[in-house]
């Protein structure tokens, strides 16, 4: 897109951006397809209060570090979050950036709007396409609600403390039907630094080796993710 930013180039770059979130957020394929482009825009770049910090590890605040949070609309009103990874930011800005170049209407108000169109892509259609070329044994299970089941039942594997449970559960949008008293670090703090661990070893296929581990145990090693540099100014990704 970068080099040829043609409506062709837009569209498979947003299709595959709108497909990559979902899979690894395991959310609702509508309720990212709408996500709105002003809730990018005005997402908190603000750096991790020092006060929060104590209460994670170095780990917890490098994730921190390393993904952005979008809070968009969810099922009944409620506000859920999307976790980025720094790739994800990196093609969303390039799709910002081309957008009346590749015939967006100004009007357009959808994060992945097609071109010459007032509505965003589907997000369950793009899962289904790009399911179906992976080569997956199943790729009809590659979909936001078969997806959701498997974070939600995977979860059982590990150690989670009920207050871990609800967190899981709160980040995906499901009712937490019994409300328990504990201390809780902000909520935007506890998806970067304690649900990003358990989407990332979902993601690597390694959750199966955290089984009867706490969110609070599980640890990754740090050189197998690629932290951002934030104070590097390094150059942008080629997102062709």
């Amino acid at each position: 897109l970068k080099s040829d930013p043609s409506p062709q180039a837009y569209r498979e770059l947003c299709r595959t951006t709108l497909a990559k979130i979902i899979l690894f957020n395991r959310r609702r394929g509508g309720e990212v397809s709408k996500m709105q482009l002003s809730a990018f825009l005005e997402r908190d770049t603000t750096p991790l209060h020092k006060d929060v910090a104590v209460g994670l590890t170095e780990f917890e605040r490098q994730l921190c570090a390393h993904f952005s949070r979008v809070e968009i609309k969810g099922k009944r009103g409620r506000k859920v979050a999307v976790l980025l990874s720094p790739d994800m930011v990196e093609a969303i800005t390039q799709l910002i950036s081309k957008r009346r170049e590749c015939g967006v209407p100004d009007k357009n108000t959808f994060l992945f709007a097609i071109p010459n169109c007032l509505t965003p892509y589907r997000g369950q259609d793009c899962l289904r396409v790009y399911a179906n070329d992976s080569g997956a044994q199943s790729p009809e299970l590659l979909r936001s609600t078969q997806l959701r089941k498997h974070v939600a039942t995977l979860s059982q594997v590990l150690n989670l403390r009920n207050h871990e449970l609800d967190q899981v559960a709160n980040f995906l949008g499901h009712d937490i039907r019994v409300h328990r008293e504990y201390y809780r670090l902000p909520e935007a703090t506890t998806q970067l630094a304690k649900i990003s661990k358990l989407l990332l070893a979902m993601e690597r296929g390694t959750l199966a080796n955290l089984q009867g581990k706490t969110l609070e145990e599980i640890e990754i090693e740090v050189d197998e993710l690629e932290l951002s540099d934030t104070e590097s100014g390094q150059s942008e990704v080629d997102c062709d």
